[in-house]
């Protein structure tokens, strides 16, 4: 008897039908990945089993018995826990107070802090959790708060633990971590359903696979019945070749002469050592490290978000140290940021808004101090079909578009500025398999016309695919700058420990 059985769900957003006759059987003690291409309908369907969207029709049945979802608190009652793909925590509050929200022991009508010290010290124990209980969210780094959304299901006694897209915002080592705890949980004999994209996570820790593609179920198999290219054939409906980079020095011949890009003794930390590299045209720069090695200071430094406290920074010869984000994507700058819902979005203005966002003042747009709304239709329409990006109407808000076509949107804007240099971080995080593809096939195109790209990502696959030169960051430093043929996993791996 299956622990929890989903049968018949049907959701719909107006004439839009993202979920159609959709079944999944989750066994107990067991680990059950829902897979497909972003908008398939993965994260719709988890929402609905958590009590968050109302469907038009289906049944949930947990351990055989027909029972009522009409919102968290109904789940969370019946044992059925989420992680959001976009945690919710209260960042100002502390560890131990994030962990029994909404669930907290009480002394009469008081809050009892110290009985809520000791569940929360207990469970951490018990989930080899090393965290002061008492500090601020905010202080935390992702994977940390990741495990404890991961904590407040537990206080909550779920049986059923439900993870959307849990390894999106992890680096590698946090990813093997987090499949540590997952088998933990089947041990002991709870059902974990987590929705993914990666199929190498998938086949590394699922027991059971299902597939959705619009909306549909497309087939669900035991594990060692599947494969890279069966699940990649029923995500997409055709076979994926990976693009795979020529030997190096033989893409483009403009990888040489002058640098586009050029950063000397740049600080990434507050009295570190200063970096210093060079971007040639029709060249990729990959930029590898372990989460926090000074990634994300590095973006910030190179788009102008802010400041240089020191060092300097040229585009095509000019020293742009100084200036601002506007002036540096005029001049030729573009950007495709790591966390695509606070930096490359704003997620609650409309599609349209967030296409013209950095054009917004150019002429063919405005007439005088008012918006040239037709001509504000067409780029957007255009934009739209031409990378890819499914939207209902390009008056939805850009926050409810699927995590790829989120990813399409910002990455047709940035480049419909024709950039001379490309800064892509994390650009196919949390993209599913084929968006995957068509983005490594636009960045090999990039530079195959000479553009100059430095790419950012957690994925070592990604970066040796991709990559003419490798720059390893270790503790705000770069270790060192391979080129593809010195380049390795394992040398690599040393490198970001070193």
């Amino acid at each position: 008897m299956p622990s929890l059985s989903i049968r018949g769900l049907t959701k719909t957003f107006g004439s839009f039908k993202a979920v159609d006759d959709f079944t999944l059987e989750a066994a107990p003690a067991s680990i059950h990945a829902i897979i497909g291409e972003n908008g398939a309908g993965k994260s719709t369907v988890v929402r609905c089993l958590y009590g968050i969207y109302r469907p038009a029709s289906g049944t949930f049945l947990l351990d055989g018995r027909v029972v009522a979802i009409r919102s968290p608190r109904d789940a969370m009652r019946l044992g059925i826990g989420m992680v959001h793909q976009h945690f919710m925590l209260a960042p100002s509050l502390s560890v131990c107070e994030n962990v029994v929200l909404g669930n907290e022991p009480r002394r009469g009508f008081r809050f009892d802090r110290e009985r809520a010290l000791t569940e929360v010290r207990d469970l951490m124990a018990r989930y080899d959790m090393d965290v002061d209980p008492l500090v601020p969210v905010r202080t935390l780094p992702v994977g940390l708060q990741q495990r404890l959304e991961i904590l407040k299901l537990l206080h909550r006694r779920a049986d059923v633990l439900i993870f959307d897209e849990p390894t999106a915002v992890l680096a590698p080592a946090e990813v093997l971590g987090l499949f540590d705890i997952f088998r933990t949980f089947r041990d002991e004999g709870k059902t974990v359903i987590f929705i993914a994209h990666h199929l190498s996570e998938v086949l590394a820790v699922s027991d059971r696979i299902t597939v959705m593609r619009r909306g549909r179920h497309m087939g669900t198999m035991d594990r060692p019945d599947a494969t890279p290219e069966i699940l990649t054939r029923l995500m997409v409906g055709r076979d994926v070749i990976r693009q795979e980079l020529p030997p190096s020095g033989a893409a483009s011949a403009d990888a040489c002469g002058r640098p586009v890009l050029e950063v000397r003794n740049l600080p990434l930390f507050d009295g570190g050592e200063g970096v210093s590299f060079d971007i040639r045209r029709g060249e990729i720069l990959g930029i590898a490290g372990i989460t926090g090695n000074g990634q994300r200071e590095l973006e910030t430094l190179l788009i102008g978000l802010r400041p240089a406290p020191a060092g300097r920074l040229f585009l095509e010869g000019e020293d742009i140290s100084r200036h601002s984000v506007r002036k540096r994507r005029e001049e030729g700058m573009a950007f495709i940021p790591e966390d695509r819902i606070r930096t490359g979005l704003a997620a609650l203005a409309s599609v349209s808004d967030n296409a013209l966002a950095g054009s917004q003042w150019e002429e063919r747009f405005r007439a005088g101090p008012f918006r040239k709304n037709g001509a504000i239709r067409r780029f957007t329409r255009a934009l739209l079909a031409g990378n890819g990006v499914a939207a209902t109407h390009d008056a939805v808000q850009a926050g409810t578009l699927s995590g790829g076509n989120m990813q399409r949107l910002v990455m047709g804007r940035e480049l419909e500025h024709d950039p001379k240099f490309l800064l892509a971080a994390q650009p196919t995080r949390g993209v599913d398999v084929g968006g995957c593809a068509d983005i490594h096939e636009r960045l090999l195109a990039l530079r195959a016309q000479g553009r100059a790209i430095a790419l950012i990502s957690a994925d070592l696959d990604e970066i040796l695919a991709l990559s003419d030169r490798i720059a390893v960051l270790s503790k705000g430093r770069i270790a060192s700058v391979l080129s593809r043929t010195e380049a390795c996993r394992d040398r690599i791996g040393a490198l970001m420990l070193s």
